[in-house]
C-alpha cells in the first residue's frame, strides 16, 4: 500500500472513499482490501471517523446493495457518478437491478451555481458572456458528472442563433486524473483480494471509463466528432448532427447548434412517433457509420438522441458526441463476413469469422472451437433480443 499510494493527496482521497464504504455498509469490503491500512489523518483520529461511520451503517444496510453502490458513487463525486453511468450501460456484466439503481445517476447530479458556471465560461473564451450571447439562460437544461448543458442566443454575423452551451465543471479535470490513478490501483487490489468480484471485470471497467472520460474532458475533440460525423452525412435527411459554433468554443466550453425534437420516449408517447420506425431508421444509420464510414457514435443511448421530423418520417438527432469508436476497413470486412455467416447460418464461416476478429492468446485446436461455436451459434442465432440473457452468452 505504501508503494502504491505515496502522496498526501492521495492518501487523502484513499481516506474518504474508506469513509464513504463503511458509511453505506460497505466495512467489509474495505477492510478485504486493505483500504484502512492508510490515511492522511493521524490513526486515533482516522480510526474514530471510521467508527463514526460504521455506527451510521446499521440503517444504510437496510436498503438494496444496488442502492447502497449508487449512493457510494453519489458521495464520491464526478468521477465515481461517471464510473457508475458506464456501469449502467453494461447489461452483459451487471444484473438488471443494478442497471436500473445506477441509471439513476444520470438524473441526479446537482447543477452548478450559475456564477459559477459565467466565471468558467468566461475564463475558457476570454470574454465576458454579453460579448458571445446575446442571451444566456442560467437555468441549466441538463446537470452531468462532466459538465452542464444551457440554452442561449449566439451573436452571429448572419444573424442571432439559438443554441446550446456545454461547459466544464471547474477542476474536473484535476479530480478524474487523481480518481483514475486510485481506480486503476483500487481495481488490482480488490481483483487480487476479492475473487468473487472478478466476474464484474472492475479492471475492464475502469479502464473502460478512463478511455471515455479522457475523451469527454477535450470538448475540441467533441467539436471534431460532430464536424466529422456532419461530413459523413451529408445529404442524409434521416438524421442532423448539430453544427459547432467555433467561434464560441474551447477546449472547456463548447457551443452547439440547438437541434429540435425530443427525446426517444417522449417523442414516442407525446407526438405519436413509431418505436419500429425510429428502431428501423436508427439501424441504418449506424451501419453506415460501423460499414461505410468505421466512425460512429459509441454512446448511443436514449439520453443522447433527439427525435424530430413526422412521426412516419422521423429525424435521429445524435448528440453528446464526445465518445466515439473506430473501425478499419480490414475490420470492417471482417465484421460483414461474421453478419454473413451468421445470415446463412455458415456455423464453420462464423468461426473462422470470429477467430480473424479475435486475438488468440494461445494456440487453438480448430476443430474443437468450431464445434463449440457452432453449438452456441445453434444456441443464439434466430432468436428474438427478449429471448437472449446477454450475460451469459
Amino acid at each position: 500500500m505504501v508503494a502504491i499510494f505515496s502522496t498526501i493527496r492521495e492518501l487523502d482521497r484513499l481516506r474518504q472513499i474508506n469513509v464513504v464504504l463503511f458509511r453505506h455498509g460497505f466495512a467489509d469490503v474495505a477492510r478485504r482490501i486493505g483500504l484502512g491500512q492508510k490515511a492522511a489523518k493521524p490513526p486515533e483520529e482516522a480510526q474514530a471517523e471510521l467508527e463514526a461511520a460504521e455506527k451510521g451503517a446499521e440503517e444504510a444496510k437496510k436498503s438494496p446493495m444496488a442502492e447502497r453502490v449508487r449512493l457510494v458513487a453519489m458521495d464520491l463525486g464526478p468521477s465515481f457518478v461517471k464510473l457508475g453511468q458506464i456501469a449502467s450501460t453494461r447489461t452483459d456484466v451487471l444484473p438488471p437491478e443494478w442497471v436500473v439503481e445506477l441509471k439513476k445517476l444520470q438524473d441526479e447530479v446537482s447543477p452548478l451555481p450559475a456564477e459559477t458556471i459565467r466565471e468558467a465560461i468566461e475564463a475558457s473564451l476570454g470574454g465576458s458572456i454579453e460579448s458571445f450571447y446575446e442571451r444566456f439562460e442560467d437555468k441549466p437544461l441538463a446537470a452531468a458528472s462532466i459538465g452542464q448543458v444551457h440554452r442561449a442566443k449566439l451573436k452571429h454575423p448572419e444573424g442571432s442563433k439559438e443554441v446550446v452551451v456545454k461547459v466544464q465543471r471547474p477542476g474536473i479535470r484535476t479530480t478524474v486524473a487523481s480518481d483514475l490513478d486510485l481506480l486503476h490501483h483500487l481495481a488490482r487490489l480488490v481483483e487480487r483480494t476479492i475473487p468473487e468480484s472478478r466476474t464484474y471485470a472492475p479492471r475492464g471497467l475502469v479502464e473502460q471509463f478512463d478511455r471515455a472520460i479522457t475523451a469527454e474532458l477535450d470538448f475540441l475533440l467533441e467539436a471534431e466528432n460532430a464536424d466529422r460525423f456532419r461530413k459523413n452525412f451529408e445529404g442524409h435527411s434521416s438524421v442532423r448532427f448539430p453544427f459547432v459554433h467555433r467561434e464560441a468554443s474551447a477546449k472547456t466550453v463548447l457551443t452547439l447548434e440547438l437541434l429540435p425534437g425530443k427525446k426517444v420516449y417522449d417523442a414516442i408517447r407525446e407526438d405519436g412517433f413509431s418505436g419500429p420506425k425510429i428502431a428501423s431508421t436508427s439501424v441504418g444509420i449506424v451501419i453506415k457509420m460501423i460499414f461505410e464510414d468505421g466512425f460512429f457514435h459509441a454512446d448511443p443511448h436514449p439520453g443522447n438522441i433527439l427525435i424530430s421530423g413526422e412521426p412516419d418520417n422521423p429525424v435521429i438527432g445524435p448528440i453528446d458526441l464526445g465518445m466515439v469508436g473506430r473501425l478499419s476497413p480490414e475490420m470492417r470486412d471482417r465484421c460483414v463476413d461474421l453478419m454473413v455467416a451468421a445470415g446463412r447460418n455458415d456455423y464453420e464461416a462464423l468461426a473462422d469469422a470470429l477467430y480473424a476478429i479475435g486475438t488468440p492468446t494461445r494456440r487453438v485446436d480448430m476443430r474443437a472451437y468450431r464445434a463449440e461455436v457452432a453449438m452456441l451459434a445453434d444456441k443464439y442465432l434466430g432468436k428474438q433480443l427478449k429471448d437472449i440473457e446477454m450475460s451469459r452468452m
